[in-house]
């Protein structure tokens, strides 16, 4: 179910990496996005991909092309990899073309980062916190 923020539906650009294309993880990643609020503008299109391609044969590099996609969206949202590295395309995309925008990542390995309640009071009084 989608959320209207009091009339006004937030644009979010989903930066992930191209080997998740069509993969469920996208699809997940959406419907996130998209239960916490946002119009969510997925590079993921084909009209996306004729205009990257039209830029390629141009002679440019493609990213270009994602500037003005980032730029029109309010905040980025972006999917590292599972060992937490960023990819050359999304990096370039949170770090150069989102400036002065909000930008936050995606969780991942959720189920296997979680703490037992014992395993938590152990982390807490080994970071002196308890």
């Amino acid at each position: 179910m989608k959320r209207q923020w009091i009339g006004y539906q937030p644009r979010v650009y989903y930066a992930h990496s191209m080997h998740l294309y069509g993969k469920p993880q996208e699809k997940r990643d959406i419907e996130l996005l998209e239960a916490m609020g946002y119009d969510v503008l997925n590079p993921n299109t084909p009209e996306i991909k004729a205009a990257c391609l039209a830029e390629k044969k141009r002679g440019g590099t493609g990213m270009h092309y994602f500037k003005g996609l980032v730029q029109s969206c309010d905040v980025v949202a972006f999917r590292a990899y599972p060992d937490g590295k960023i990819g050359a395309g999304v990096y370039t995309e949170i770090t150069e073309y989102a400036k002065g925008k909000i930008v936050f990542e995606l969780p991942w390995g959720i189920e296997r980062r979680g703490l037992s309640v014992e395993d938590t009071r152990a982390m807490l009084r080994e970071l002196g916190e308890r």
